[in-house]
């Protein structure tokens, strides 16, 4: 895959790009808006820029975008492979904003009774 790949070598390698890719998020093109979602996949499975990749997923969760929604879910799922705390606490203060697309390919790894816990708080706030 190109950009977690590829563009996820560059960011270790020269971490000042971060604040380039943050930019293209407010791209109007939907496949910029993704990758500077998806770049960050195998970085954040290491607990890598996980400050920047939940700056980035909260700035998407208005996007209406399907394709944003999933991406911006697969990325939170796998920040919470390195810190599933942190995870589940940007989830519940964020609740309300996400969108149901992008909670559940977040919490997909959450055990039964935690998932419902997260979507039920979702639908208190």
């Amino acid at each position: 895959m190109l950009c977690p790949d590829s563009v996820g070598a560059l960011l270790v390698r020269f971490p000042e790009l971060v604040a380039q890719i943050k930019t293209w998020a407010r791209s109007p093109n939907r496949w910029v808006r993704r990758a500077s979602l998806v770049s960050f996949i195998r970085l954040a499975r290491k607990g890598d820029y996980l400050d920047a990749i939940y700056e980035i997923s909260a700035s998407l969760f208005a996007d209406s975008d399907d394709l944003i929604q999933k991406a911006n879910g697969w990325l939170l799922r796998e920040a919470g492979k390195a810190d599933r705390q942190r995870l589940e606490k940007f989830l519940l203060q964020h609740g309300p904003e996400i969108p149901r697309t992008t909670l559940r390919y977040a919490i997909e790894r959450f055990d039964e009774k935690k998932r419902e816990s997260i979507l039920l708080a979702k639908r208190k706030n």
